[in-house]
Order: structure tokens, then sequence, then C-alpha cells
């Protein structure tokens, strides 16, 4: 019962946490749930895809978060890729979103202990694992510019619904695939109001 409790109590933080200022002192904005094409208009684009997350059942009832970044406005967004008090492996998610160029800036996740959870952020860039001790050691002695590393954009133009592909974040070097039939199918049924087949491809890259 304590256990439970203390637990109860790490994932109430958590939520806190996420709302709370990033380092520069700029408040995430968190994505809505996306319901219809409806809402389409020259402020508002719908993105969907399937997530592969880090831990599967290990990950306790802790949810997980991407956080983007609208490079013109520096704005950070965050939206759900796991919710809590769920443990699947892979996860669906669909968002509005207003138009702009974004990055993928980190990957937030927290791994289940017994007195709570641990968390973690990790900064997404291409071809590197920064979930290594390795990298972090390397950070701290200075030996990796993170401005000289590559990060993962995604252009969001008005008025559109947008296929994002399935996000591999279950290892530490991320990937992007390409699976929208079967997904689509599997998202007609919860989403009627929502125009996947004729939705934009658009993998990050």
């Amino acid at each position: 019962m304590k256990n439970t409790m203390i637990k109860y109590l790490f994932t109430v933080l958590l939520l806190i946490v996420g709302l709370c200022p990033n380092a520069n002192g700029q408040a995430y904005k968190s994505l809505e749930k996306a319901k219809s094409s409806k809402e389409l208009n020259d402020s508002t684009s719908i993105i969907y895809g399937l997530f592969i997350q880090r831990l599967g059942f290990t990950s306790g009832g802790f949810p997980q978060e991407i956080r983007l970044q609208n490079i013109v406005t520096q704005t950070v967004y965050t939206f759900n890729v796991k919710a809590t008090m769920k443990s699947s492996k892979e996860n669906t998610f669909c968002y509005y979103i207003k138009p702009g160029m974004y990055k993928i800036l980190s990957y937030y996740w927290t791994q289940s202990k017994w007195y709570g959870g641990v968390m973690h952020e990790e900064s997404i860039f291409k071809d590197i694992d920064t979930s290594t001790k390795d990298y972090q050691k390397a950070i701290k002695r200075g030996e990796v510019d993170i401005n000289k590393l590559s990060s993962y954009y995604i252009e969001i133009r008005p008025k559109s619904v947008y296929y994002l592909g399935t996000w591999h974040f279950n290892t530490g070097l991320v990937s992007f695939s390409d699976e929208k039939i079967s997904l689509d199918e599997k998202l007609k049924k919860k989403f009627s109001d929502i125009d996947f087949e004729n939705a934009i491809t658009t993998l990050p890259e």
C-alpha cells in the first residue's frame, strides 16, 4: 500500500513538472487531441502516427511525451505518445497543430522504479544515440557541440492532415518508417471524422 501511494504521488508530480517552464523560462504548450477534419483551417492542421516507446510494460503508469519546437517562433509544443496508466509498447497519436516548420526537440520518459520513477529527457538528433553514458560524458567534457548535430524536421502546412509515420523510439538511435495503410485502417474505426485516406505522408527528415 505504501509503495502504491508513493508511485501515485510521483505520477502526480510528473504531471505537474510537465506544465512547468523549460530552461529558458518558456512554458511548454500541450497539443490538443484531434477529433475531426472539420476543424482544419489556415491556423490548424492535424498530425498522426504510431509511436513505439522505449520501455513497454516496465514503463509502469507514467506518461511519455515528444517535444517539438517551432523554429521560427521558438515555441515548444508537447504531446503524449503514451498515456498515463498505460503500458502498451505501441501507441497511436493524433493531434491538432499550427502550421509551421518544427524540429523534434526531445523525448521525455520515465523509468518505473520501486520508489516511483526516474525521469529522462533525451535530445533527438540524426544518427546519434543520446541515451548512452558515453554521450553524456562527452557532453560534460565538451567533446560534443550539439549546435553541429543534425535535427529531424517536420513541415506542416495549413488545412492539412499529415501522416508522420511509425516512430521507432524503442532504442536510443531513433528512426521512422512508412506504414500508413495499416495504421489508417486501424484509426478509421476510432476517428471516423478525420480524412486519413487523403493525408499527406511526411516522415521527419
